[in-house]
């Protein structure tokens, strides 16, 4: 929905072969698989203005996207042991290309009245190879400032430039430079340091930023086998539904996120690349110090990944109901053998290939060819680690009245994340259901979630070769609504709702403990969100008139609560013609006040956000958009 030069194309397909039984059941075999490509927007430089997030000139925060023809196809230099050439392609023309090949069998066959067996497999093959652009990434704002600021060195003190070491490289290399300049890819025009004002207007703005060229992919596959049995018995008003199985799965991923490097471009929609070079007096390139505006390689480390996991597990469900009064409990055991290697960095970084230009002339963060356990202290020699938990759920609702009913709940349950610290998640809620007539039906329900050691890896702002580690035990306490009124019988009004209290606690990255982070709100985590939906009905059957209007409430951008992402709200209607029984047609359009939306800061910035001189990164929803469907049956 961004500006974009690229189209992205792509196809699915699948099918199916069932047989059904004379006594009840089946069994199918289907296939699906496709190859699909799909465009990618990070996040893009945003300017408060009074308190609000609005555009950048030259960059439309609605629909605004760096991203464009400079991107289409770029050689990065890399270890040769994780591309023999010694380069790898960054291709934004693909963007997000994802190919797959998965085949399934299901069967279910009664054997009786009471018994069912069931059984359902599946093996998945798939490829996903994701080219995305992080501006801001890793520099965070620091990245962010102008293009004199870009082309002012300082061999000593506080530097100014985002570049400067690449800047002090091209001192030593070019000792005659009398200033730098930078060179525009696309049309070749050339502006030195001096050239002041040319550089201050540069699209309205003046501005050249960092961006990161994320080149990550993985190649895998699952295979998943889910085997049991149900038994049925009623007797009078006691009825109960056993189910009893075994789970099996064997994953495998191969990551592969080496050459991950920068650039220098300007800020607008669809825009260029610079290359930094060295001046003389008279402005003439006497050096180039980037490869064709590449001034970093290997800035996320080797990038060489493999992961591995095979789980078995056991489960009971049963189903009870005596009178009014129903009754549910399930437990899993699972037991997870997972796999994690890592491919190793060089003590020396291999120099780039010969006939790269610049002053970078190493590949950075070098894949020496050498695989090792990710976490030996863990694993063992052999990467491996066998972990077994079981999880539970029991629930309860009665039901006093047709009219009413309350009911409650409490879950116990775990999330594995191959070697990494199991999240354990441990849910409690009760609600109450209430309906009277078709004028209203709701229910209420009050919740506590909890998340113990919830990890993830970002990369550390200062050096982003290095990947951090946050841990944090996440809790939430609210209440959810869902409400439906209809006065009448032709207008109905849906609201669904959640106003909640989420908190860090125990927070540490890297293993220790961050005591300033106690009691903040998780990044990206609204405290309240609804959705409210009025309907009318069109008269006889002709169809529906509809309007939604979703609210989220300010978010932050970061775990240190230091950037504040304001609240939004988005107005859609859309309408709903029923044109004949075999022909319905549908047309709507979203956030038709083109509202500015925000759902995330720099996600690779860190942990502790800020806003640089009114200027900051973060990713927005799009602005007023239109489409429609068009459905036959036949």
């Amino acid at each position: 929905m961004r500006d974009n030069t690229f189209d992205y194309a792509g196809y699915r397909i699948k099918g199916a072969l069932e047989y059904r039984f004379d006594d009840g059941g089946y069994i199918r075999i289907s296939a699906k698989g496709g190859n699909v490509e799909n465009a990618y927007y990070a996040d893009q430089p945003y300017r408060f203005t009074n308190g609000k997030p609005g555009s950048i000139p030259s960059l439309d925060t609605q629909f605004g996207n760096v991203g464009g023809d400079a991107f289409g196809n770029i050689a990065v230099p890399v270890s040769t042991f994780a591309h023999s050439s010694g380069f790898r392609e960054f291709r934004y023309s693909d963007g997000v290309k994802a190919k797959t090949a998965q085949g399934r069998l299901d069967f279910e066959k009664p054997l009786g009245e009471s018994i069912t067996l069931f059984g359902h497999g599946r093996y998945l093959k798939y490829s996903y190879d994701f080219n995305g652009l992080f501006p801001g990434s890793g520099t965070g704002n620091a990245g962010l400032t102008s293009a004199v600021n870009y082309l002012t060195y300082r061999p000593t003190g506080t530097a100014v430039s985002p570049i400067n070491d690449v800047l002090g490289l091209g001192i030593a290399a070019f000792p005659n430079t009398a200033r730098f300049g930078i060179k525009n890819l696309r049309t070749g025009v050339l502006l030195g340091a001096n050239q002041t004002a040319a550089l201050n207007a540069l699209n309205g703005n003046g501005f050249l930023q960092r961006t990161t060229l994320n080149h990550d992919s993985i190649d895998g596959r699952d295979l998943g086998i889910n085997a049991g049995g149900t038994w049925q018995y009623e007797s009078g008003g006691l009825k109960n539904s056993l189910t009893v199985g075994a789970m099996y799965y064997n994953v495998k991923r191969v990551q592969d996120q080496s050459a991950t490097a920068s650039v220098v471009n300007d800020v607008r929609t669809n825009s260029d690349i610079y290359d930094i070079v060295a001046l003389d007096a008279n402005n003439n390139v006497i050096g180039t110090l980037s490869d064709n505006g590449l001034v970093s390689y290997g800035d996320w480390g080797a990038g060489i990944r493999e992961r591995k996991d095979s789980t078995f597990s056991l489960y009971a469900n049963d189903e009870l109901s005596i009178g009014d009064l129903h009754l549910d409990a399930g437990i899993r055991w699972e037991s997870d053998t997972a796999t994690a290697f890592d491919g190793q960095t060089a003590a020396i970084n291999q120099s780039v290939q010969p006939g790269v230009v610049g002053v970078v002339r190493t590949v950075g963060s070098t894949f020496n060819g050498v695989y090792a356990p990710a976490n030996s202290m863990i694993t063992g020699p052999d990467g491996k680690i066998t972990r077994s938990k079981a999880s539970y759920t029991v629930g309860a609702n009665y039901q006093f009245t047709p009219n009413l009913a309350i009911y409650a709940r409490f879950a116990d349950g775990f999330q594995t994340n191959n070697i990494d610290p199991v999240t354990t998640i441990r849910l409690y809620e009760a609600g109450i259901r209430y309906q009277y007539g078709r004028i209203f039906t709701g229910s209420a329900t009050v919740f506590r979630t909890d998340f113990k050691d919830q990890s993830y890896n970002f990369a550390d702002p200062i050096n982003p070769t290095i990947q951090s580690n946050i841990r944090a035990d996440l809790r939430t306490k609210g209440v959810e609504l869902d409400l439906n009124v209809r006065p009448i019988e032709w207008f109905s009004l849906d609201l669904q709702g959640v106003f909640q209290d989420p908190k860090l606690v125990n927070l540490a990255i890297n293993g220790a403990n961050q005591a300033g982070f106690e009691g903040n709100r998780p990044e990206r985590t609204p405290a309240r969100l609804f959705t409210i939906t009025p309907t009318v009905k069109l008269p006889n059957g002709l169809g529906e008139v509809y309007g939604r209007y979703k609210y989220v409430g300010k978010i932050f951008a970061d775990a240190g609560n230091g950037v504040a992402l304001p609240s939004y709200g988005v107005t859609s209607v859309g309408v709903t013609f029923n044109i004949s029984e075999k022909l319905q047609a549908n047309f709507n359009a979203d956030n038709i006040f083109n509202v500015v939306g925000l759902t995330e800061g720099n996600p690779r910035q860190g942990q502790t956000q800020a806003i640089t001189d009114g200027y900051f990164y973060a990713r927005g929803i799009v602005g007023a958009t239109y489409g429609g469907s068009i459905t036959f049956k036949f």
